[in-house]
């Protein structure tokens, strides 16, 4: 499975432009969790930058479209459950709202970033 330094397309050390403003976004919202609700929560996010990446989407500036799509391919393609489709939709839900959240801090300019 893709790592999330490969998703991001992070450097280390790399300053907080371009792809570290995701990244940066990405790892202010994993903090929240330890544990295995870190570990299931990383995978959600992962496969949803994934998807992303997949079809040269910059996740931080998806419109709600792009999440509904998402969506539609987790029921119509990979055929998950209606308990996984909300797991992971939460999931998406929450990176958002963390940006949203966050946006004042110059570390996580998240502007661009939707609430499903």
């Amino acid at each position: 499975m893709t790592s999330f330094d490969e998703l991001l397309g992070a450097t280390p050390g790399a300053g907080t432009t371009g792809g570290n403003v995701l990244r940066l976004a990405t790892l202010a919202y994993l903090a929240r969790y330890k544990g295995d609700s870190r570990m299931h929560t990383e995978s959600d996010l992962r496969i949803y930058l994934a998807w992303c990446a997949e079809r040269h989407l910059e996740p931080l500036a998806v419109r709600r479209a792009h999440v509904e799509m998402y969506v539609r391919w987790l029921q119509e393609i990979r055929r998950f459950r209606p308990s996984t489709v909300s797991r992971r939709l939460s999931v998406v839900a929450g990176f958002y709202r963390t940006c949203r959240d966050r946006r004042d801090t110059r570390a996580l300019a998240c502007r661009p970033c939707p609430t499903p």
